[in-house]
């Protein structure tokens, strides 16, 4: 029975030959891939059934205030928020807690939710009046960290600053008084846990 021949080892030259080759075509899958989700979401970002009017989002508004209305002011303060929003836009979840963030009755957004099939829930922390300040004849509010609301903020059944206040520094920042601002986190640890 005659030798079986034995094989030789694998050059060195064709196996880089093939271990490059094998790249080659990984990258070409992972480039057509990668090109055709691009693709795709550009043809998708064009169609207007994936559109929501601001109007429609979900959310709770300041007490007294209803929810149409606070919207709109959200655009005023945002500034930037287009009428209708588009669902497929990468940036949209951020842009929405931006524009949530500059109206001065909102403490803190808690969450965006962006859910098929056309669905945004914005949870907010409002601000709460824990103190009325007189400027002139006019009451204003602020909350319990001598942030300014706005002018629409009940100042009726609250405890009223005593002294002499300075001109505040504007509508949702904090009143720049720097007795107003103890006075209002005074009323805040002095509040019962239910509140």
């Amino acid at each position: 029975m005659p030798a079986k021949p034995k094989s030789e080892p694998m050059s060195l030259r064709a196996w880089l030959f093939k271990a490059a080759l094998v790249l080659i075509v990984v990258a070409a899958i992972l480039g057509g891939l990668i090109w055709a989700g691009h693709w795709g979401s550009e043809h998708l970002r064009g169609r207007t059934r994936y559109d929501l009017p601001f109007t429609a989002i979900e959310c709770e508004p300041p007490a007294g205030m209803d929810r149409s209305a606070f919207l709109d002011e959200v655009r005023y303060y945002a500034r930037s928020v287009p009428e209708q929003l588009h669902l497929l836009d990468d940036d949209l979840r951020q842009r929405l807690h931006d524009a949530f963030a500059a109206h001065p009755w909102v403490e803190r957004v808690a969450s965006v939710e962006i859910t098929p099939p056309k669905r945004i829930v914005v949870r907010l922390v409002h601000r709460t009046p824990v103190l009325a300040v007189r400027i002139g004849v006019q009451m204003h509010a602020v909350d319990a960290s001598g942030v300014l609301l706005p002018g629409n903020a009940p100042t009726r059944d609250l405890p009223v600053y005593d002294g002499d206040a300075k001109v505040p520094a504007g509508i949702g920042k904090r009143w720049g008084d720097a007795d107003v601002e103890a006075a209002a986190r005074k009323l805040k640890s002095n509040r019962s846990p239910e509140f």
